[in-house]
């Protein structure tokens, strides 16, 4: 597909999440299209990328990256935000630190740079971190259980896809594929991203109407928007330089690293004690503002191709 199918294509799904978002007053909807993007399409599509594309050099660098990036973040976040309620810190380290890493930047940067091989390798390693940082918050916040257990099931899921991946791709797959085989492979990739954008667009409705415990002129979500704002984006300007500055790499670097929190936070914070409703508050307000200020930076380095 040229990048203006793909965009229309995302687009569309993104906006019929949004309208089911709205006619699905009862939330009935929300079940079969999270379970469609969690347990079909975010695998389905770390497990069609690593399947054609196996291990690439640059994935050893990009991991390191990730989690040099990810760790500062995190320290970062939980000194400045001594003083807060429990719940409420834990929600603000995780909305600082972990970014929406697959929803937006998959479709956005396959369509502006027509790939997204390296954002994958940055959004396995901090779904691995944040599955371990979760936990760990929990413990030393001292914040209770939450309901439900899929928080860290969900960020599993596309691990384990991305190994089986590997394994095929080494075991199976052609080192000389047909052009057939490639296009099957981005007609797959690009109806994943679609049923990805669909929750994207479902979740972000859904999330207007979270009754968020906390105002926006309060210090726990001013926090957070300049840690998503301002310090993801310098921290992360900085530690891609090893890659070259207007690499591919560097480029997809900056890009996911200036992200809104992702959306799986609010599922997160409600399993493991943190204040949900808020997580999903700052969510909303921060994903056009962190889209635009991505897109901006990506443009302004030359990354529309």
């Amino acid at each position: 597909m040229n990048p203006i199918d793909q965009g229309v294509l995302f687009i569309l799904a993104g906006s019929l999440g949004f309208l089911l978002s709205r006619l699905s007053a009862t939330g009935r909807l929300g079940a079969p299209v999270s379970f469609l993007n969690v347990w079909v399409a975010l695998p389905g599509i770390f497990f069609v990328l690593y399947l054609s594309r196996g291990i690439l050099s640059e994935d050893a660098g990009i991991a390191t990256f990730s989690v040099g990036f990810t760790l500062v973040m995190l320290g970062l976040l939980v000194v400045v935000s001594r003083g807060m309620p429990s719940a409420v810190r834990g929600s603000v380290i995780l909305s600082g630190a972990f970014v929406n890493a697959v929803n937006l930047p998959f479709p956005i940067l396959q369509v502006t740079m027509g790939t997204y091989s390296y954002a994958a390798t940055f959004a396995a390693t901090i779904s691995a971190i944040q599955i371990v940082a979760a936990r760990v918050l929990q413990q030393r916040l001292g914040t209770g259980s939450g309901a439900g257990s899929q928080g860290p099931l969900a960020r599993a899921a596309p691990l384990v896809a991305l190994g089986a991946g590997v394994l095929f791709h080494y075991l199976v797959w052609p080192s000389a594929p047909s052009s057939d085989l490639l296009g099957y492979a981005d007609l797959i990739e690009n109806a994943l991203i679609a049923v990805i954008f669909l929750h994207f667009g479902f979740a972000l409705g859904k999330s207007l109407t979270e009754p968020g415990t906390l105002g926006l002129a309060s210090w726990p979500f001013l926090t957070t928007a300049l840690s998503r704002c301002v310090g993801g984006p310098l921290l992360a300007l900085l530690l891609a330089l090893p890659f070259g500055t207007g690499s591919p790499v560097y480029l997809q670097m900056v890009f996911v690293a200036t992200m809104p929190p992702a959306i799986i936070n609010t599922l997160i914070s409600r399993v493991y004690g943190f204040d949900a409703n808020s997580t999903a508050r700052w969510t909303t307000v921060l994903t056009p503002l962190n889209t635009a200020e991505a897109l901006v930076i990506l443009y302004a380095m030359g990354g529309f191709h």
